[in-house]
């Protein structure tokens, strides 16, 4: 059946605007291709951009806690060392974390350091060192939208980092966010130094500064031996049994230790002989429950030594467990252990934090002798007690105003305590808790480096 003339025109024109919705929903839908490929390009690429940005900035960060500025912030030197630290490390993340296939660029040039800290008595000063990276990847090349006449793109990002230090960072309710750190080891120090005459205190306990009338306690070498005044497994200290006398400077009280321990080091590494349990275990192991006491926390718990263990002496639980956790198979000064990492420690005065990796460090971590790297199972953090009464408190109780950051050089041998380590850092909790969390560093730091803006 043939259609009637005016049908089959109808027919026809109906064809035609048929082919042309067609054309233009194709048009469509290469716009929409090329809207969705370009713009998921671009947002991977800024993706890597904002991760090289944080990045680089915690590497900045983490350089002012290896220069001790942190601890000693009005020493010029150590400023210009943060500085420069803080801006090499930062760079030469930024140049390991390519955006697009390529490195990406400082938008102002270089990072933007601040050194600016609240110091006791001036809380209008606020802050803590920062490190701000703001970069840039141009030329960004665009797939379909180059239909629409643009062939390149740029991506940015920024990030800042801070390095706190709870001893300067007062809030503006007068106390102090406290520190809450992990794998701290059960060495209860007290808060006296005995590298300097009279001993000055490490933190002040009423403010939770770090000692301002005290010289610098960076690059400092101690030896901490056992308070404990007897062998066996017992702990006795100076003074009657219901009396005993506060520890002297450079002494120290086992701390009650959980049973549990975690990432622990292998048998088969230097100096190790399998965790054992107890002292030796939370020495050589590091611990991931955050150590939080009163004061330096929230909790309400107190931190209590354990008057049943002695670990000192020569092959005692606290040598032992150290030797694991250096890497050495010897005791006394550092000589012919090629596994042991060391520390140069003139680096209190001329810059730079050289951990030289031994050949246990070498072979776990890829680098070459002669290298210089920044972190080390050698550093480690133990916490610091108010040793200023005339006795010890009731319950084997003590409180913790501090932690010390330090580098362990050697296990001492007969007549030269179980530890001979070098400060790096000294941490302060602040006279008060502060009713919100503390902040955790982590790792082997009482000092968090943390972001504080992308």
């Amino acid at each position: 059946m043939r259609l009637p003339g005016n049908h089959a025109a109808k027919s026809r024109r109906d064809g035609g605007q048929t082919i042309v919705l067609v054309a233009i929903a194709m048009v469509s839908v290469l716009a929409m291709a090329a809207l969705a490929i370009d713009l998921t390009t671009l947002y991977v690429a800024h993706g890597e951009i904002q991760r090289a940005a944080d990045a680089a900035a915690l590497a900045g960060a983490k350089a002012f806690v290896d220069s001790g500025v942190t601890t000693n912030p009005s020493n010029p030197a150590l400023q210009n060392l943060a500085q420069t630290m803080a801006g090499d490390l930062a760079t030469a993340v930024v140049s390991q974390n390519n955006v697009a296939g390529g490195p990406a660029h400082f938008i102002n040039g270089t990072p933007t350091v601040s050194l600016t800290f609240s110091m006791p008595g001036t809380p209008n000063i606020a802050g803590n060192p920062r490190v701000t990276i703001s970069l840039q990847q141009t030329n960004l090349p665009l797939f379909f939208a180059r239909i629409w006449g643009g062939s390149i793109a740029s991506v940015s990002a920024t990030a800042i980092a801070e390095a706190y230090n709870p001893a300067y960072s007062q809030t503006n309710t007068g106390t102090f966010v406290p520190p809450s750190p992990k794998c701290v080891k059960p060495f209860l120090v007290p808060n006296n130094d005995p590298g300097q005459s009279r001993a000055p205190q490490f933190v002040i306990p009423s403010t939770g500064v770090i000692n301002p009338a005290a010289n610098s306690f960076i690059g400092e070498t101690l030896t901490l031996t056992s308070a404990c005044k007897n062998g066996g497994s017992g702990c006795r200290l100076r003074g009657p049994p219901n009396n005993p006398k506060p520890p002297n400077p450079g002494e120290y009280l086992p701390m009650f230790v959980p049973d549990t321990h975690t990432y622990c080091p292998s048998s088969s590494a230097p100096g190790c002989s399998g965790a054992v349990g107890g002292f030796e275990s939370s020495t050589e192991c590091c611990d991931g429950t955050t150590f939080d006491y009163q004061q330096c926390g929230v909790s309400g718990t107190m931190a209590t030594w354990d008057p049943n263990n002695n670990p000192g002496g020569n092959g005692g639980p606290a040598q032992d467990g150290l030797q694991c956790l250096i890497h050495t198979t010897t005791t006394g000064p550092y000589g012919s252990n090629p596994e042991q990492d060391t520390l140069d420690p003139s680096f209190a005065n001329n810059g730079l934090l050289p951990v030289h990796p031994g050949s246990y460090s070498q072979s776990r971590y890829g680098v070459a002798p002669g290298s210089v790297i920044g972190t080390s199972d050698s550093i480690i953090i133990v916490p610091l007690f108010d040793n200023s009464g005339n006795q010890l408190p009731p319950n084997n109780q003590v409180t913790i105003v501090g932690f010390l950051q330090l580098f362990v050089n050697y296990v001492g041998g007969p007549g030269q305590g179980d530890m001979n380590a070098t400060i790096l850092n000294v941490v302060g909790c602040g006279s008060s808790p502060n009713p919100g969390s503390p902040i955790s560093g982590g790792g082997a730091s009482a000092i968090p480096v943390r972001l504080i803006h992308n």
